[in-house]
């Protein structure tokens, strides 16, 4: 089971790594990591400090749920950012695209 589990935290880390460098499509960087694991990210810590806030936690505390997913948002940012650089479509959509990304987590930070 442990060899199971490093060898997946492995391929994550790899994963990460190509979405950093902009080694991933772009497509992917923006659609399967920026989009649907940033939302996921996003609405669960949301949901986790809107709970946290019902709940009379400190405040601090639910700030911090709020902020978590910061890093991997700008790791995202930065990954779709330096995928679309490399991007051999056309440059409407690389740019377009590293608006959007920034938009999106932008929404999610002040959600």
């Amino acid at each position: 089971m442990l060899k199971n589990n490093a060898s997946f935290m492995v391929v994550v880390m790899h994963r990460l790594r190509e979405l950093w460098l902009g080694q991933l499509p772009l497509e992917v960087a923006f659609w399967k990591y920026a989009i649907t694991y940033g939302l996921a990210l996003n609405l669960i810590a949301t949901g986790t400090t809107l709970v946290l806030i019902v709940l009379n936690a400190p405040i601090a505390t639910a700030i911090v749920m709020h902020l978590l997913p910061v890093p991997y948002s700008i790791l995202a940012i930065c990954g779709v950012c330096r995928s679309a650089d490399h991007y051999s479509g056309r440059q409407i959509v690389s740019t377009v695209t590293k608006a959007s990304v920034i938009v999106w987590f932008g929404f999610w930070l002040v959600a």
